[in-house]
């Protein structure tokens, strides 16, 4: 497990290969926030972090419903901690059918699981978890539910200092989480990097609302990229140095 402190902004990074999972050491009420718990491994030592500081339970937050962000929700129910979830994602349980990203989509990021080294037990874990929670395959599985289900505008429960952006294209429950008084954009899967720097993801369902989401988050004065995939990226400007989705790294 690679582990990244971005201690200016009171981040830990946890990642696996390619996935990502945060750690924000105080959601702005004194809780931790946990993001994108994509695998138990690092849900785990997420954990242990908080527990080694003595906190309370986490919020957690998953900017969208693929099995690679959700795979540690149980053990974070489990762990009693407070799980906010898309909106839309109640949509899906209640009947609508989730849309996602085809392979020749899903092909053009191939570049991005090239730049860190391979991780075959990150990836079983997913293939394991995934049988019981996350979207894929026309379903969603959350057998746990949510304690809070976020809109567009909404402060995260617990974790006032982050407010709730919705980032459709990559799938239409996506969201992103902001935090203006650091500069901190939580992208998901909307934004990605790529050899240092921030590349609007052509991994798409729905290009129109992609490139509505992409004029939306080049006007945010972010300074700290932390992406769904990819490292982060650090410095002013860089949303408007951003790679639009057709250029390649």
């Amino acid at each position: 497990m690679r582990v990244t402190e971005l201690a200016e902004v009171g981040v830990t990074v946890l990642s696996r290969w390619i996935f990502n999972c945060y750690l924000v050491h105080d959601g702005g009420d004194g809780r931790a926030l946990i993001v994108d718990p994509g695998l138990p491994s690092t849900t785990a030592a997420a954990i242990g972090l908080i527990e080694a500081a003595g906190g309370p339970p986490p919020v957690v937050v998953a900017t969208h419903g693929h099995v690679d962000h959700v795979g540690g929700l149980p053990d974070l129910h489990a762990y009693g901690a407070a799980v906010c979830l898309p909106s839309r994602v109640r949509d899906y349980l209640g009947g609508e059918i989730p849309r996602g990203p085809g392979l020749r989509e899903i092909a053009k990021v191939r570049s991005i699981l090239r730049e860190q080294p391979p991780d075959l037990g990150s990836v079983l874990e997913i293939a394991r978890t995934g049988r019981h929670t996350g979207v894929g395959g026309g379903t969603a599985r959350f057998p746990n539910g949510a304690d809070h289900w976020l809109k567009d505008g909404d402060e995260v429960p617990g974790a006032p200092a982050w407010q709730v952006i919705q980032v459709p294209g990559h799938t239409d429950d996506s969201m992103a989480l902001w935090n203006q008084g650091t500069g901190v954009l939580l992208s998901g899967d909307a934004v990605l990097s790529r050899q240092g720097r921030a590349w609007f993801t052509p991994e798409v369902c729905d290009p129109e609302s992609a490139a509505l989401t992409e004029e939306r988050l080049r006007m945010l004065p972010v300074g700290y990229l932390l992406p769904g995939h990819g490292r982060v990226v650090v410095g002013a400007g860089l949303m408007g140095r951003a790679l639009a989705p057709r250029e390649r790294p």
